[in-house]
């Protein structure tokens, strides 16, 4: 890709996950030399850090593995279903997911989680979960074709980016009092009405079936 200069490359955030490594490990190389110095731990300390050091680092695991899982490449690691929606989203299929990706309107390491993490902490809780749930039904094998997504797709995760945005204040569609009060009541929504749906039909058919699409 030609680099155009640092305006063009997307910001990271901070990697807060090895500013806890790091603390950790300097708590336990602390330990370790108090250890050394006095030939033994006090009593206090020595019982704590067996309850706590293991605390510690499954706490870090799962923030690390839970990080992780928000990343495309995790979503797409499963060739049977996810990979044909990633596949999908990062080609021009004329798609929400592909028109905010290749727009750039969506973070391109996490896109997947952005628009189906939904809004605030519960969302991101609530991702975290039915992502644990796609992994099992994965492994199982427990899952039909089409993939189908329970219910009209949580417009919050829409809203969290458009509703102060300019052209989308500008549209008169959007202004009208009973579409907004359908929209926020749920019953209907944002894709597959006015917009183009998330994804192509046939990426939710599985591998086979979205390969011979292309």
């Amino acid at each position: 890709m030609e680099e155009l200069g640092p305006l063009f490359v997307a910001p990271h955030e901070p990697d807060r996950m090895g500013w806890l490594i790091a603390a950790l490990a300097v708590v336990v190389i602390a330990v370790g030399v108090i250890a050394l110095v006095r030939g033994r731990l006090p009593d206090a300390l020595s019982y704590a850090g067996l309850m706590l050091l293991p605390l510690f680092g499954y706490l870090l695991g799962n923030m690390h593995l839970l990080e992780e899982s928000k990343r495309v490449e995790f979503c797409g690691s499963c060739h049977e279903p996810m990979w044909p929606l990633v596949d999908a989203m990062r080609k021009d299929t004329g798609y929400l997911a592909s028109i905010h990706y290749r727009r750039g309107a969506v973070p391109h390491d996490a896109a997947c989680y952005r628009c189906h993490g939904g809004y605030g902490l519960w969302g991101d809780t609530h991702a975290k979960y039915a992502g644990v749930w796609h992994m099992v039904h994965t492994i199982t094998g427990d899952f039909e074709y089409p993939i189908r997504k329970s219910g009209i797709f949580d417009i919050a995760s829409c809203l969290d980016c458009h509703a102060q945005a300019a052209p989308f204040r500008e549209q008169e569609t959007h202004q009208d009092p009973d579409l907004q009060k359908s929209l926020l009541a749920g019953e209907i929504g944002c894709a597959g009405l006015c917009h183009p749906g998330p994804h192509p039909p046939e990426a939710l058919e599985g591998a086979a079936k979205w390969q011979a699409s292309r």
